[in-house]
């Protein structure tokens, strides 16, 4: 597999160029424009929004190959497999390293070309890091114990491939294998992949240096064939055009000797422009020197005039008294405007200074209402936890009382229904004669029918009161020598678990299922519960 799996080559196109034909000429692009394709190669083209794949149809004169913005070569070859490394935390110091192989298929490349698929690699580290719990199946195992850190890993994965698409971005990915790896392994690995990689990469350079040297090659050898139309194109441009200059030749001719002889006719007429041409120059040189001397200048064009008699003296001074007024008050305007330039000026910097002045205060100001705000948060939140965790204290002793006095209930129900059962099998022993033959001591009967054992909670959750009367009921119908209430006064309390008659019976109340259910936990209950506790 190469760096750039799945693309193997992109190219960006510029404006097409245009064959001529004999009449018209039409847009195309180069034959080299059109890279070429493995067997297993496929090109896109995109136009526009558009991503057509091409197996190899298309020319260099086809439109969507002309309108195509550019191309890039896809590798659809079945099964290519990737090899992607991820740290997995182990119990112990260090890490795994989980290599997992998978076998990638290109099956849509418009997909691939539109998602930008440039590095698999990272496709398949992201998808990896989606599988749910895949980097948690280490963290309990030692770091020797690579065999089932990579069982848990395999089977997660073919878990989630099962449940999920296995296409991504184009892309099949089917996980064909996973290893693990010690960080001892990890860096022997690295090792040699770092070597493969320096061959890898001197091959491909030397591929790169034998494809450019055959590609020069193929260069000169196109440019000699181009030197070779261009030098025929060019013979035969010649020919045309010393055809062309011989036509072009004898039609100067005739226009030659078609100009001399009007030129013949009319030369004397131009010697006669010409003398009144260079009288009407002269007028004109002077002119333009007395412009020159004088140029802009008013006093040098007020002694002109002077001197032509155009202006007196008296005239001349009165010109020069009112522009040296004109340059006075021009000079006081010119400083009074730069004073008001500096007084504008220096009201705008206090301005400024004020403005800043003013943010800063407001600055402060925020920054101290901020830390107010913050202070009262936190106030707020350690009183709502003070009295969430009051609430919580309350509601658990509320809980175990609620419990205690449903288990006394219960305990009191258990005894009526024990007084029932033996009082039942009392009756049923004395109206079948088993007291006619043999004297009864009353007062141990009325003691045992007193006598309430401690109740099976499970028993009579589940309905036993008819299992603990039919095997009362046998054991009365084999009781011959012991005596008629003997087996009445044998009836366990619990069938699940029995015990010797005469034992004392737990009381639910004063022995709860919880030893630490009664503690006294004033910072449990809280001081609302520590005050009822005081008025109990």
């Amino acid at each position: 597999m190469t760096d750039t799996y799945p693309l193997v080559e992109q190219r960006v196109y510029g404006r097409p160029g245009r064959r001529r034909g004999l009449l018209t000429s039409r847009p195309t692009r180069a034959d080299d424009e059109l890279p070429l394709l493995a067997p297993h190669h496929v090109r896109v083209f995109r136009t526009g929004e558009d991503y057509i794949a091409d197996p190899g149809r298309l020319h260099a004169d086809d439109p969507l190959v002309v309108t195509a913005s550019s191309v890039t070569v896809v590798n659809c070859r079945v099964g290519v497999p990737v090899v992607v490394e991820l740290p997995v935390p182990s119990a112990d110091q260090g890490s795994f390293t989980a290599r997992i192989t998978f076998d990638c298929t290109v099956v849509d490349a418009p997909s691939v070309v539109r998602d930008g698929v440039t590095d698999v690699h990272e496709l398949l580290l992201g998808y990896l890091r989606s599988v749910p719990g895949l980097v948690e199946d280490g963290a309990d195992q030692p770091i020797g114990e690579t065999t089932g850190t990579r069982d848990r890993i395999d089977a997660r994965l073919t878990g989630y491939q099962e449940m999920t698409s296995d296409v991504v971005s184009g892309l099949r990915i089917v996980a064909s294998g996973v290893e693990v790896l010690t960080p001892e392994e990890f860096a022997a690995h690295v090792e040699e992949v770092k070597r493969a990689r320096l061959a890898a990469d001197k091959a491909r350079v030397e591929a790169e240096l034998a494809a450019q040297q055959a590609r020069a090659e193929h260069e000169q050898r196109m440019r000699a064939e181009k030197q070779r139309i261009e030098a025929a194109r060019e013979e035969e441009r010649h020919r045309a055009e010393l055809a062309a200059l011989e036509e072009r030749h004898r039609q100067e001719f005739e226009n030659m000797r078609t100009v001399y002889e009007q030129a013949a006719g009319s030369r004397t007429q131009e010697h006669e422009l010409l003398l009144q041409a260079r009288a009407n120059g002269f007028q004109r040189n002077q002119a333009h020197e007395d412009i020159t001397s004088v140029g802009d200048d008013p006093v040098a064009t007020d002694f002109l005039a002077l001197r032509s008699g155009g202006l007196t003296a008296a005239e001349i001074a009165e010109r020069r008294r009112a522009d040296e007024e004109r340059r006075d008050t021009r000079a006081e305007e010119v400083a009074a405007l730069q004073r008001e330039y500096l007084a504008k000026r220096e009201a705008m910097d206090r301005d400024d200074a004020r403005a800043q002045l003013e943010r800063d205060d407001r600055r402060h100001e925020l920054d101290r209402e901020d830390q107010r705000t913050d202070a009262t948060a936190d106030r707020e939140e350690r009183s709502r936890r003070w009295f969430q965790r009051r609430e919580d204290r309350e509601r658990r002793r509320l809980e175990n009382r609620e419990d205690a006095r449903t288990q006394r209930q219960e305990h009191q129900e258990w005894r009526d229904r024990v007084l029932k059962v033996q009082h039942d099998l009392t009756a049923r022993a004395i109206s079948r004669g088993h007291g006619d033959d043999r004297p009864v001591d009353v007062g141990a009967l009325i003691s045992n029918v007193g006598e309430t054992p401690q109740p099976g909670v499970q028993a009579l959750t589940q309905g036993r009161d008819d299992e603990v009367q039919r095997v009362t009921a046998e054991r009365l119908d084999r009781a011959t020598d012991d005596g008629p209430y003997a087996a009445a006064a044998a009836v366990p309390a619990d069938p699940a678990e029995p015990r010797a008659a005469g034992a004392p019976a737990p009381d639910p109340v004063t022995a709860p299922d919880d030893p630490e259910s009664d503690s006294d936990d004033d910072s449990d209950i809280g001081f609302a519960g520590l005050e009822e506790r005081r008025g109990d």
